[in-house]
């Protein structure tokens, strides 16, 4: 009984950290997912979430704890929106690694970038959202 008593604790404290980096890690894969799949979306320039843009479907889409105080943002690295340039989604979101104590804030980052390949109707610029920040939940660092 003894023994028990002095590795409880320590065994506890390994679960709790084994279960809170589960949890992180859940929400990196879930962010680079989202991140991915907008910047898809955003190169072919379709939005099938319409009448939501993208990154309000990226803020929706996963749980009500990733809901709350997500950056998404899509912007465009060279300068332009032609096709050929690239569009870059940034993803960002903080979370409290022991919710229940509100400690131990770990921020997750995702990022896909990739090149526009097309721009829908022989337009100018991408229709499904505007990379001018206009659009944006939050402000991307």
């Amino acid at each position: 009984m003894t023994e028990f008593a002095l590795i409880l604790p320590v065994f506890i404290f390994i679960v709790l950290g084994l279960l809170a980096f589960g949890r992180v890690f859940w929400y990196w894969l879930d962010a680079n997912h989202l991140a991915n799949e907008t910047a898809r979306w955003a190169v072919v320039d379709r939005n099938p979430y319409a009448p939501q843009t993208l990154q309000s479907h990226v803020r929706n889409s996963s749980t009500v704890e990733f809901h709350n105080n997500v950056k998404v943002c899509i912007d465009f690295p060279d300068g332009a929106s032609d096709v050929g340039n690239r569009v870059r989604v940034r993803i960002q979101k903080q979370l409290s690694a022991v919710p229940l104590l509100g400690i131990g804030t770990i921020d997750v980052d995702a990022s896909s970038t990739m090149r526009i390949e097309r721009i829908a109707d022989g337009g100018t610029a991408p229709t499904t959202f505007k990379g001018d920040g206009t659009q944006d939940v939050g402000t991307c660092s």
